[in-house]
């Protein structure tokens, strides 16, 4: 199997069975080669289950730092300052995450109008039964328009380049922060 994609089987033709093997993109290589192409510089985390793998590879490349925050709010302050500094930041927490920012959110990125790229693991969706996740993704679009914050959700019918793109995109030009929120396939390695 190519590295960074993966095999799914489909069946072809009516009556006549013919098995083809289709290779479909590995999602979160996809995600990095687009933050890469993109010339993000720096990408700051809290970290989460979903995000680990993906963070590593981060921490791996040459051309990305990785800074690893204690919660959230510090998080936001690290990727707020050094997008102000001049390096384009990527921010990369747990959808829960965004919550627990708030204050600094609507204070400081937002008040600031700083182009900040959110990307969050879209924890308790319904794609992740996981009991105690399922509060955390009931609240998360509520609290995200009542906070203003300009979000999306990834569509994984949808290759996640293009949505990845017009989120960078969004930010810099609305010079706002971005919530792009994706599930486990898009980031979990």
């Amino acid at each position: 199997m190519p590295e960074g994609a993966f095999s799914r089987l489909l069946v072809a033709g009516a009556g006549v069975h013919k098995m083809m093997t289709e290779v479909l993109p590995h999602r979160p290589s996809q995600l990095l080669d687009t933050l890469y192409e993109l010339d993000f510089q720096m990408a700051v985390t809290v970290p989460d289950g979903w995000l680990g793998e993906l963070l590593v590879q981060i921490e791996n490349h040459v051309d990305m730092q990785l800074i690893r925050a204690t919660h959230e709010e510090e998080a936001l302050a690290i990727a707020c300052g050094a997008r102000i500094g001049g390096a384009r930041t990527v921010l990369l927490v747990q959808n829960v995450g965004i919550m627990t920012m708030g204050a600094g959110m609507v204070s400081l990125a937002m008040r600031y109008q700083i182009p900040l790229l959110i990307l969050a693991s879209f924890r308790g969706a319904p794609d992740d039964p996981v009991f105690y996740h399922i509060p955390k993704g009931r609240v998360t679009l509520p609290v995200l328009r009542a906070m203003g914050l300009h979000h999306a959700v990834v569509r994984p019918d949808a290759p996640i380049a293009s949505q990845l793109k017009a989120a960078a995109t969004y930010a810099e030009e609305a010079s706002q922060p971005f919530v792009l929120l994706m599930g486990r396939e898009d980031v979990q390695w």
